[in-house]
């Protein structure tokens, strides 16, 4: 494993497009690179975006629609800075009409992917992937696991083992073409069948939605030295990691945690945390971001927080075009510690359009408010949080899964429930009344899905 190993894999990309593709080298004005800069990066993502941009003008009837619209052709956007003439791409117009984004015929199509934005809230959206588009996807599969691992591990998945080019079964072939030993144990096994297949295989890499791994480990925690097992990384996707709950990880397993950003829309994979922490590299060799104020649709100032929008830059069946994203973040400017810093960096996504709430104050609540607070406590297993109005007043209700239920537990939490600092303004202002908090026994709130968690508003 290279110190740098997504910017190496990115150079080998470009080299390979300066090798091969002469209207790439005529575009660039260069034969080779031997070492990539910031530059190097800016030129393939405004070649590829043109490609992209003329690509989806003659096959996509929603993009020609959009072009024509704004009277636009693709030479009149020569690379980033000409993207904003462009309108952005709501999700739901692909909920809507997803075959009008099809850029091929459905016979070239190897697999639709049928889901659901945020676990269970938003419209369903169906996307599609050629064979090409999913080489593409398990080629940064294997950089991102790349990041974590060399040809010597074995990746332990703890995914749904669905049909072919189901998630599991991409990862499982990036993991492959890395080199290193892929183990599908699948998400639905209980912990102790999952240890008995780490044993079994000696993982030394484990990949698993944050909560369901988090889970498991307490469950494992009560019997069995994790620490002991050889395991180097746990590899976390699928919802933000608070704080709190990566160093009780780190502790538990005695290994490094890294934690994964992505989007089914975007082809699942998106980002990897940066071994030097503090961020997340993205896969710059597909995907152009913008970081754009969610009301105005402008791009915000470098640094500040706003809605991410991505660009596909080598999608074949279904281009995306200043797709929101709806999930908030920023670029983070200063120089990366791990030195890659022909890369750009995002910090990490707390939030997204959807799980933000609007108290009657007007001030913003959102999810991951609570998790550094309740997940400081080892034994909180999982939470659900609801938004009631009783008369002219906000209240909190909260469902919170413990190990060991007792009265000391709950006056701790709701001590810190009531120091949190939007709950404690509200309460003080006559807004709020007191948090109500429900404590119920493991497993209760144990989910086969992944949704990322919300504020339930029933107001």
């Amino acid at each position: 494993m290279t110190q740098f190993y997504l910017e190496s894999w990115l150079k080998g990309i470009i080299e390979g497009n300066l090798n091969k593709d002469e209207e790439f080298r005529r575009f660039s004005g260069k034969d080779s690179i031997h070492s990539i800069d910031r530059s190097d990066v800016d030129t393939y993502r405004d070649f590829q975006l043109q490609r992209t941009l003329q690509y989806a003008y003659k096959k996509s009837h929603f993009y020609r629609e959009q072009f024509d619209s704004k009277g636009l052709k693709p030479v009149d956007i020569s690379g980033f800075k000409d993207l904003t003439k462009f309108p952005l791409t709501e999700p739901r117009r692909l909920s809507q009409s997803p075959y009008r984004f099809l850029c091929t015929s459905q016979a070239a199509v190897a697999r639709p992917c049928i889901f659901v934005t945020s676990g269970t809230t938003g419209p369903q959206k169906e996307i599609f992937w050629s064979h090409w588009d999913l080489e593409r996807i398990t080629d940064f599969m294997a950089a991102g696991i790349g990041t974590v691992a060399t040809r010597e591990d074995t990746v332990q998945i703890l995914l749904l083992d669905g049909r072919p080019n189901s998630q599991a079964d991409l990862l499982r072939r990036g993991v492959a073409k890395l080199g290193a030993r892929p183990v599908v144990s699948g998400a639905e096994r209980s912990a102790e069948e999952q240890l008995r297949i780490l044993d079994t295989f000696q993982s030394t890499v484990v990949f698993g939605y944050t909560s369901q791994l988090y889970r498991i480990s307490k469950e494992l925690q009560a019997f069995c030295d994790l620490g002991s097992k050889g395991v180097k990384v746990l590899f976390l996707a699928g919802e933000y990691l608070p704080q709190a709950r990566r160093r009780e990880l780190e502790t538990i397993w005695n290994c490094r945690i890294r934690t994964h950003y992505g989007l089914t829309e975007m082809g699942l994979g998106v980002a990897v945390e940066c071994d030097a922490g503090n961020g997340y590299h993205f896969n710059e060799a597909d995907l152009l971001l913008e970081i754009i104020d969610p009301g105005t649709g402008e791009r915000v100032n470098p640094g500040d927080e706003g809605e991410l929008v991505f660009t596909t830059l080598t999608r074949e069946a279904m281009p995306l075009i200043r797709y929101r994203t709806h999930d908030l973040s920023r670029q983070i400017e200063e120089p990366c510690p791990c030195g890659a810093n022909s890369l750009l960096k995002i910090d990490t996504v707390r939030k997204r359009l959807e799980s933000i709430v609007t108290l009657g104050n007007g001030m913003e609540m959102y999810p991951t408010l609570f998790d550094d607070l309740l997940f400081s406590i080892a034994d909180i297993i999982e939470y659900r949080v609801k938004l009631l109005r009783y008369g002219d007043k906000d209240r909190l209700d909260f469902t919170i899964e413990t190990r060991r239920a007792s009265e000391d537990l709950l006056a701790e939490i709701n001590r810190k429930l009531r120091s949190e600092p939007i709950i404690a303004k509200n309460r003080a202002s006559g807004s709020m009344i007191e948090p109500q908090v429900e404590l119920v026994g493991m497993g209760i709130l144990k989910t086969a899905d992944r949704a990322k968690k919300m504020i339930v508003d029933c107001r």
